[in-house]
């Protein structure tokens, strides 16, 4: 007898959410057939030989995207944008559908899947005209409150989506062909690193705030010459909604105008433009900075040459394979053993049972700053002795451990990389077994 209540209040819940489906998409009484309103809607949309336009955001925190498209009758669009892979027209497919009310889908492989995976976007939406000429396009299952417009093109829409394009092929040929491994952002009255991903049009920055790092990543519009922020940079004083930028380098892109932090540019260095805050002792010293835990030493290593090590210096680590033939993997132990500490960077080969043998080379390692680490060779194990002096295992360690000494660079909380800060393009990225998660 108990479970009649529940029974009852499911039963009510069914018939609720029915009468708000049926309310919500069903076809007015007194409107055109289904099959009829999609005929005619699908005749409104090839009707324009110069195609439409909108200007699509996945979400109200997600940059626009500028979208040009013509339908065909055969159910064919050919569709040009701003996004970064989709900026020379591609023909994808469409077709007006649904089941309750028009739907307009785009079913195939387009800017618009792209769209909806990798920005949380949609590809199918209600489809309404208006009577002013324009589409409304309206998200069908969440969201529903968000509407685009959709409009007939002009030859400025065209010229629109050719000025992004190229600020986005400007940035990524920035990106692509940057001398030095860090890009800071140094304007009249702030600075910060820049972090930009084209294909997905995000900014990340990072920067220092009374002392502590912050970080917060924007997505951005494509502009002329410029990219528009989805939400203001604000710190202190400074607040930045769009950067203008000027004629890049390969070594500087520069900003014209930046909000109220003023001018400057995003420089390419060898050199961050502050500290990462405490990577150097984490490095030198594994958990030091933990006082309630027992110190453990620091192991990281390579996984691969290819995630491992930059294009830069794998010519020098595929070398080493000429003093050591069964070479594969680098290694990095600090403050190990802890009851006798010592640091020591470790070629890994093999003999001939195929077991690892371990060729340590030794080094004092000092801080200079938060994230600044000079090392200084002191001396090898009995296999690092035999090829020490091996001129290609020389190239090698005084890329990765030069005078100038390294930045240790976090990438996430068990990975860094050793970044040589005389040539920056030299670095290994190490994974880090042990502590676990140390940054």
């Amino acid at each position: 007898m108990k479970k009649i209540p529940v029974l009852v209040t499911i039963i009510a819940l069914f018939f609720t959410s029915c009468e708000e489906l049926r309310y919500d998409n069903i076809i007015p009484e007194g409107n055109p057939k289904l099959a009829e309103l999609q005929a005619e809607y699908r005749d409104i949309l090839t009707s324009s030989t110069d195609g439409w336009y909108i200007e699509y955001a996945a979400s109200p925190e997600h940059g626009a995207v500028s979208i040009l498209m013509r339908f065909l009758d055969d159910e064919r669009v050919e569709i040009v944008s701003d996004l970064n892979g989709f900026q020379e027209e591609k023909i994808s497919t469409y077709r007006v559908g649904g089941v309750n009310r028009p739907e307009l889908i785009f079913d195939t492989y387009s800017v618009w899947s792209v769209l909806a995976e990798s920005f949380g976007g949609k590809f199918e939406f209600l489809i309404e005209p208006q009577a002013d000429g324009t589409i409304m396009l309206k998200n069908i299952y969440v969201d529903k409150n968000r509407e685009f417009v959709l409009r007939e093109a002009e030859e400025e829409d065209r010229d629109l989506i050719e000025e992004k394009t190229n600020t986005a092929h400007m940035l990524q040929s920035f990106n692509d062909n940057a001398s030095a491994y860090f890009r800071n952002l140094v304007l009249d009255d702030i600075s910060a690193f820049w972090e930009m991903n084209v294909s997905i049009q995000r900014l990340k920055l990072t920067w220092l705030e009374g002392g502590e790092v912050k970080s917060e990543e924007f997505s951005y519009t494509n502009g002329e010459h410029a990219i528009i922020l989805s939400k203001p940079w604000a710190t202190g004083s400074v607040q930045v909604s769009e950067f203008k930028f000027g004629t890049p380098t390969s070594n500087a892109l520069e900003v014209t105008e930046a909000g109220t932090a003023g001018a400057g540019q995003v420089e390419v260095a060898h050199v961050p433009a502050f500290p990462y805050e405490g990577t150097a002792d984490r490095y030198i010293y594994s958990n030091l900075d933990r006082p309630n835990e027992t110190l453990v030493r620091l192991l990281g290593y390579t996984v691969s040459p290819e995630v491992g090590i930059s294009e830069a210096l794998r010519p020098y680590y595929d070398a080493v394979t000429n003093a050591l033939p069964t070479f594969w993997r680098v290694q990095v132990y600090n403050y190990s053993p802890v009851d006798a500490p010592r640091n020591y960077l470790v070629f890994v080969g093999k003999d001939v049972e195929e077991k690892n043998t371990y060729y340590n080379f030794y080094y004092t390692l000092t801080k200079v700053d938060e994230s600044h680490v000079v090392p200084v060779y002191e001396n090898a194990n009995t296999l690092g002795q035999s090829i020490v002096d091996h001129p290609d295992v020389q190239a090698f360690l005084n890329r990765i451990y030069p005078p100038e000494g390294v930045t240790i660079v976090p990438i996430d909380y068990r990975t860094c990389r050793v970044v040589s800060r005389a040539n920056s393009n030299y670095w290994m990225q190490l994974t880090i077994s042990t502590p676990t998660n140390p940054f």
